[in-house]
């Protein structure tokens, strides 16, 4: 059981964290709003950096988002009383655990199993299938590949409908082996 000296020692560490969680996610808006407005005279390498920079801190952004809810979960949980205990099963959550993550709500096999849980989530499927309608594909596809109209269903003819780089050379009955 926590004393009260401990819970306000970890309250202390989660609003120190928040706020300097939320600076970075000001900085990094700031530094996007003062972008470039043309891209005409820039080198494509220039444009490959930048974009890889702009998903880089889209990628830091969702993280710091994601640990912002748990810190605001564990603030919550210290103004109800229940800070220190796994939300899923009540057991005390181990204080060295609170000392590294003092944003835990779990205990740490309740945690794990979140973990894998999303995990597999995240597996299931791939992530192309959001864009191709997978739920549809699934339900109506045959052994074949094809589905109840006799269209084909494969991953890869789905996206040729969106274009292709073939040439007219490249279709059925425009190549001559002899020409080789």
């Amino acid at each position: 059981m926590l004393t009260q000296k401990q819970i306000d020692t970890f309250k202390e560490r989660l609003l120190k964290e928040k706020a300097k969680t939320e600076g970075y996610l000001e900085n990094r808006e700031e530094v996007y709003d003062e972008g470039e407005l043309s891209h005409y005279d820039n080198h494509p390498a220039d444009s490959g950096e930048e974009l890889f920079l702009r998903e880089r801190d889209h990628a830091l952004t969702e993280l710091d988002e994601e640990f912002l809810t748990d810190v605001d979960k564990a603030l919550l949980a210290i103004k109800n009383g229940t800070y220190g205990k796994c939300e899923v099963c009540g057991k005390e959550i181990e204080l060295d655990r609170l000392e590294i993550l003092p944003e835990a709500t779990l205990c740490i096999e309740h945690a794990r199993e979140q973990e894998e849980q999303e995990h597999q989530t995240n597996l299931d499927r791939p992530v192309e299938e959001d864009v191709l309608n997978a739920s549809e594909t699934a339900a109506h596809k045959q052994l074949d590949g094809t589905d109840d109209a006799g269209q084909s269903t494969d991953a890869f003819s789905q996206v040729e409908d969106f274009g292709s780089s073939d040439t007219i050379a490249d279709t059925k009955g425009n190549h001559d082996p002899t020409r080789e």
